[in-house]
C-alpha cells in the first residue's frame, strides 16, 4: 500500500480510519494493521486536517485460519487430524 492511495481514499472517503480502510485495504495484509496503522492514520489525519483520535483505530478482525478440503466434505468422512 502506497501512502498516495491512503491520500487518495481519504480525499475520496473522508476522514475515519475504517472508511479508508476499506477503500483503500491499507490494514488488510498479512499484519492485519499492526505495522501501518499507525502511520496510516497519521496520513489520514495530515491529509484531512483532523487529529488522529478523531480519524480513529481499524477495527479489529478475526484472524483466519486455513482449512483443509476435506473439512468441507458433506458424507462427513473427514476427521480433525486427517490430511487430505
Amino acid at each position: 500500500m502506497t501512502a498516495a492511495a491512503v491520500r487518495q481514499s481519504s480525499d475520496f472517503g473522508g476522514s475515519e480510519a475504517n472508511r479508508v480502510k476499506a477503500l483503500s485495504r491499507v490494514g488488510m495484509g498479512r499484519c492485519q494493521g499492526r505495522y501501518c496503522q499507525l502511520a496510516a492514520v497519521e496520513l489520514i489525519a495530515a491529509q484531512t486536517g483532523c487529529t488522529p483520535g478523531a480519524v480513529g483505530r481499524f477495527r479489529g478482525q478475526a484472524p483466519v485460519r486455513p482449512a483443509p478440503v476435506g473439512a468441507f466434505l458433506q458424507d462427513g468422512s473427514w476427521r480433525r487430524g486427517d490430511h487430505v
